[in-house]
C-alpha cells in the first residue's frame, strides 16, 4: 500500500518512521525542507507539492498537520480517493467536522481520528477486563503536564496547545480522555465543565479544565490541566463488583500499571504493569488498524469520524462554556 503523510512536524516524523515496512511512504509538508530532512532521517519519500504527492495515487493518507489545517486538509485527500487518519481534533470547527463526515460518505472513503490512547496498554487493558467489575456506575479519569516541558527548547508560548485560535487549550489537547470514556462507558448524553487559566504561562486558551459527563446514567469526570510538574494520566471506574485502576506516570520512562479489584477478593490483582512503556507501541497498533481498515479490513477500536464530530460538539461546548 502507498501511504502520504501530510505534516512532518514531530508527530508526522512518528508516523512515518512507524510506517516504514509497512507501507510505501509518501511525506509531503509546507516547508519542503522540513519534508527533505525528516524522510531522509526515515527512510521515506518526500513530495514538495501536495499534487505530487497525490499523482502517485497513495490509497491512505495521514493529516498531521497544524489543527486549523486538518479539515482542508482531509477534504482534499477524500476528494482524491484517500482513505484518511486525522490527527485530533478532526477540525476546529464543528461545521466543518460534519462536513468531513459527509465528504467521507459522498465518496465512499473511510475517515478515522488520531485517538491513540484507544491503543494504549492503560485504557486498552481497562476496556478487556471491563465485565470483571458488573455494571459500570462512575469513573475518574485525569491528565495533566506541564507546559513549559512540553518540547524542551522551545518557548511555550509558540506552542498551538498554548494558543485558542489554533485549536489549542487542554479541553481539545485532552479530548483523548473524553474519547475513551466514551469507547468505554457510552456515548455522553450531558456534559458540564469548569476551565479556567491558572497558570504563571501566559496563554490565551485554558490550562485547567474540570469536566462532568452523563453516559445515559453512568457518570464520570475528568480533570486536566497543563500545571503539574510530572506529567500523571490515569483512569478508575467503579462498578457493581469491583474497581478498576489504570495509573501512568512520567514520560520517557512512563510507569504504567492497571489493577483490578474484585468485591469478593481479598486484595488488588495487578492486570498489568511495566516500568518504561515504549510511547510508539500504541501509535503502530493505531497506524496498523487504519493500514487494515484502508485495505477492506476490520476497524475495531479506531475513531470513526461520525463518532469524534459529536465529541468534537461536546469540547467545543465544554470550552466555551456551554452546556452540553
Amino acid at each position: 500500500m502507498r501511504l502520504l503523510i501530510v505534516g512532518a512536524g514531530s508527530i508526522g516524523r512518528r508516523h512515518a518512521a512507524n510506517a516504514v515496512g509497512r507501507a510505501e511512504v509518501l511525506l509531503h509538508d509546507r516547508d519542503p525542507d522540513r519534508a527533505r530532512d525528516v524522510a531522509a532521517a526515515t527512510g521515506t519519500t518526500a513530495c514538495d507539492t501536495l499534487e505530487a504527492a497525490l499523482a502517485r495515487w497513495p490509497a491512505a493518507a495521514i493529516v498531521a498537520t497544524p489543527h486549523g489545517e486538518h479539515a482542508a486538509t482531509a477534504a482534499r485527500l477524500l476528494a482524491a480517493g484517500c482513505h484518511c487518519l486525522v490527527e485530533k481534533p478532526l477540525a476546529d470547527r464543528l461545521a466543518a467536522a460534519h462536513d468531513l463526515v459527509e465528504r467521507a460518505a459522498a465518496a465512499d472513503r473511510r475517515l478515522y481520528v488520531a485517538c491513540n490512547m484507544r491503543f494504549h496498554a492503560g485504557p486498552a487493558t481497562l476496556k478487556t477486563n471491563l465485565a470483571a467489575i458488573g455494571r459500570p456506575l462512575f469513573a475518574r479519569a485525569h491528565f495533566g503536564n506541564w507546559l513549559p516541558g512540553m518540547r524542551p527548547g522551545v518557548d511555550p508560548r509558540d506552542l498551538y496547545c498554548a494558543r485558542r485560535a489554533d485549536g489549542g487549550g487542554v479541553v481539545l489537547d485532552g479530548i483523548h480522555e473524553l474519547d475513551y470514556l466514551t469507547w468505554l462507558l457510552g456515548p455522553v448524553t450531558a456534559a458540564r465543565g469548569d476551565t479556567a487559566r491558572l497558570g504563571t504561562v501566559t496563554v490565551d486558551a485554558e490550562d485547567y479544565a474540570a469536566i462532568a459527563l452523563d453516559h445515559g446514567g453512568v457518570r464520570s469526570q475528568i480533570h486536566l490541566d497543563y500545571l503539574r510538574a510530572r506529567k500523571r494520566r490515569g483512569c478508575e471506574i467503579v462498578g457493581t463488583d469491583g474497581v478498576l485502576v489504570w495509573e501512568s506516570e512520567g514520560k520517557r520512562p512512563e510507569h504504567c500499571r492497571v489493577r483490578l479489584y474484585r468485591r469478593d477478593s481479598e486484595g488488588w490483582d495487578t492486570l498489568m504493569e511495566e516500568p518504561d512503556l515504549d510511547p510508539d507501541i500504541a501509535y503502530r497498533n493505531m497506524l496498523e488498524r487504519f493500514l487494515a481498515a484502508a485495505t477492506g479490513g476490520p476497524d475495531t477500536d479506531l475513531l470513526d469520524g461520525a463518532t469524534a464530530a459529536a465529541e468534537l460538539a461536546t469540547a467545543l461546548a465544554i470550552r466555551d462554556g456551554e452546556a452540553a
